[in-house]
């Protein structure tokens, strides 16, 4: 009986010598299969001491404790977002590494400031304010203008200068002559 005893304490020290340990016995955070771990989620490394990230961060990140440090250019909780240039200098939003302006913004960052109607396509847009093509005026470059702007010697009327009295030309820029009438006297 005695040497039955002894058996048994002895099994119940070693339980089964024949099986192997592993490290740390997983920080209690796996379980311990012919000496490897086989560790919960949110766990990994030899010991299940290492927290795992989303998506292992998308292989476009490095997972540190638990968190994904993004590369350059991705961003969010896994890294699985294109981050946009300058992010859009807050006038528009980031849509897979592209920017969509708010309205009265362009450009690849949304840096640059529209005109209205892109100028009619008749003049080009500088910081938001069109410089309209000879023969076009008004904010949107949408009126036909008159050559020289009349010179400031009349208006502008669907293209074609009406010059005040005393000039003359498709501009206004010719000084009329002054025809002397001439008197009879008897």
């Amino acid at each position: 009986t005695a040497s039955v005893w002894g058996a048994a304490i002895t099994d119940s020290v070693c339980d089964d010598c024949s099986e192997n340990t592993c490290p740390n016995n997983c920080n209690n955070r796996g379980r311990c299969v012919n000496g490897q771990c086989v560790c919960e989620d949110g766990f990994t490394g030899p010991d299940c001491s290492e927290k795992t990230c989303l998506n292992s961060c998308n292989n476009r990140g490095r997972c540190v404790d638990g968190q994904c440090v993004c590369d350059d250019r991705f961003t969010g909780e896994d890294c699985s977002e294109r981050t946009c240039p300058n992010d859009c200098n807050d006038r528009g939003r980031c849509v897979n590494g592209k920017c969509i302006c708010d309205s009265g913004f362009t450009g690849d960052d949304c840096s640059e400031n529209t005109c209205p109607n892109n100028c009619n396509n008749r003049g080009r847009c500088v910081n938001g304010q069109c410089v309209c093509e000879d023969g076009f005026t008004g904010a949107d470059c949408s009126a036909k203008g008159c050559p020289n702007s009349c010179n400031n010697r009349g208006r502008c009327f669907r293209g074609n200068c009406v010059c005040r009295r005393g000039f003359t030309g498709p501009d206004c820029s010719h000084r009329k002559k002054c025809q002397q009438s001439g008197r009879q006297t008897s």
